[in-house]
């Protein structure tokens, strides 16, 4: 058996976050694959089975926890180390390139403003046609939140609230933006708009607490 890449800078590491991105990409397009198939019983069958052997060759190599958005193995990634926001991030579920589930967003920082494209494919419907607003609210929690990390103020959230303009159409490209609003003591405002084209499809403003100190072992589980 191959020796397991558990992670770190190595260049045989990189290799394998590589790979894992390339293979959590792969798991997205099929996916939206199954939201969308009329194939027959027979072809779903074997595409089940054939799903069900990949699943028993990766068993044996899960990484049991801790677990965080920066790193597989718990830590703190690439903090400090990056400017790009998709790369604080790679196990987030929502703009992980690591993460199977993420959706189809792409953020990216322009003096200190964090600016997304998405372009929401049939997973995620809730109205007819269009993306499901949940969704939405899920991905200002995400656009606010990263704001606040690139301009140094990490906070988790407290308040978020969100209005919606208009419904957000699926399969065409939507624009984000996002920036900080303030700080009052371990309070933290950032707000965020999302558009197609130039409507205006909703708004949202968040309210963030700072946690202090190391949050990780203010987070940490019983057994971690």
């Amino acid at each position: 058996m191959e020796e397991e890449i558990v992670g770190g800078d190595s260049a045989q590491a990189r290799e394998a976050e590589v790979a894992q991105c390339a293979l959590a990409d792969s798991a997205r397009r099929l996916i939206g694959e199954i939201r969308v198939t009329r194939a027959p019983v027979a072809e779903l069958e074997a595409a089940r089975e054939a799903l069900d052997r990949i699943v028993t060759r990766l068993e044996p190599h899960r990484h049991e926890g801790g677990h965080a958005q920066a790193d597989l193995l718990g830590g703190m990634g690439r903090f400090g180390e990056t400017d790009d926001p998709m790369e604080y991030f790679p196990y987030s579920p929502i703009i992980g390139r690591a993460n199977p589930i993420a959706l189809p967003v792409a953020f990216e920082v322009i003096d200190g403003v964090v600016h997304g494209r998405a372009t929401f494919t049939p997973p995620f419907c809730g109205p007819p046609n269009h993306v499901h607003g949940g969704v939405v609210a899920l991905v200002f929690d995400e656009l606010l939140g990263t704001v606040n990390v690139v301009n140094g103020l990490g906070a988790m959230t407290g308040t978020l609230t969100v209005r919606y303009r208009r419904p957000t159409p699926l399969l065409q490209e939507i624009r984000m933006e996002g920036r900080s609003a303030g700080v009052d003591g371990r309070k933290v405002f950032a707000e965020g708009k999302m558009w197609h084209g130039d409507v205006l499809l909703a708004e949202a403003e968040g309210i963030f607490i700072q946690v202090g100190g190391d949050f990780r072992e203010k987070l940490r589980l019983p057994g971690d």
